[in-house]
């Protein structure tokens, strides 16, 4: 979705750190932004702080995890 909001509305240049392979849509599992049967192609510039980056992502997604998982056992006892 975030991959056709750009493109819709024409932004001119996205930077990011760090791609997503299992549903990135950014140079990536898929690359909206690049394909030829659009008619804007902005100009994409990843890596950035790649390292920093992923480690945020990571860390959201395990404290996302240990959330849900007391939430269940909370609930179920």
């Amino acid at each position: 979705m975030c991959a056709g909001a750009i493109v819709m509305s024409r932004v001119d240049r996205v930077v990011y750190g760090s791609t997503d392979a299992k549903a990135g849509a950014c140079e990536s599992l898929f690359n909206i932004p690049g394909h030829p049967a659009l008619n804007h192609a902005p100009e994409m510039t990843a890596g950035v702080l790649q390292e920093e980056c992923a480690a945020i992502m990571k860390r959201f997604f395990r404290e996302r995890r240990e959330k849900r998982k007391v939430q269940k056992n909370s609930t179920s006892s």
